[in-house]
């Protein structure tokens, strides 16, 4: 088997963080009417995207995002807000929520009993550990490398190199990372000498820059592509 390790990311790779993070946000309790339209939805998909590639390069830290982001998406739209309030009651919403990724339990399921399963995720303990129990595949992973507890974030080689000195006896042609992120997957994957795979469902352009192993565009897509490596 080549790849006996195989290094999940968790949000928009396994769990559905987009439509979590919809269905919290329109649980929200606010002192005003906001209806969480389509395009107010994009610019919060948007403005979290950017916020997590700063965080990816080191120029803001997950507690400046957490406790910033509410504040900076609703001045987008000429509301003040108390971001630290917005942001402690959006967790409790969004932490409980836990829809999956199409086909992703079936192939953890299909995946387990073959491979050492585990979890890479620049994702909050809390956050993580609380969806992966209530979607019913923690059980699945055998490791959970978290940034808030490694103090290191993808796609920081320091990150990776301390997952491959902790899975040793298992050298890093054994590991393959999966993932959405270009940035911090992929990119973190190329510059500790893993393979990776590229998760793009939406089928974008792959950018030149970007130099992921394998590509697919549905996680069922996972099972014959290790097949092909044995």
């Amino acid at each position: 088997m080549q790849y006996p390790v195989l290094l999940f990311d968790l949000d928009q790779t396994l769990l559905d963080t987009d439509r979590n993070a919809q269905e919290a946000l329109r649980q929200l309790d606010l002192p005003f009417d906001f209806a969480f339209d389509h395009d107010q939805l994009a610019y919060w998909h948007r403005l979290n995207w950017e916020m997590w590639g700063q965080l990816e390069q080191k120029q803001l830290t997950q507690t400046e995002l957490v406790n910033t982001r509410f504040s900076r998406y609703f001045d987008h739209f000429g509301i003040a807000v108390d971001g630290v309030a917005c942001e402690q009651q959006f967790q409790g919403l969004f932490f409980a929520e836990h829809h999956l990724i199409a086909g992703a339990r079936e192939i953890l399921a299909a995946l387990h009993p073959h491979h050492q399963l585990v979890v890479i995720s620049n994702g909050s303990r809390a956050k993580q550990h609380q969806q992966l129990a209530a979607a019913h595949i923690e059980h699945y992973f055998d490791r959970l490398f978290l940034a808030e507890e490694l103090g290191y974030s993808k796609p920081d080689p320091h990150f990776f190199k301390t997952v491959e000195a902790t899975l040793a006896p298992a050298t890093p042609s054994d590991m393959l990372v999966i993932g959405d992120s270009l940035s911090a997957d992929i990119a973190g994957a190329h510059q500790a000498d893993l393979a990776s795979v590229w998760f793009n469902p939406a089928h974008q352009d792959l950018p030149a820059t970007s130099q992921p192993t394998y590509q697919i565009h549905q996680l069922t897509d996972l099972l014959p592509l290790l097949a092909a490596q044995d």
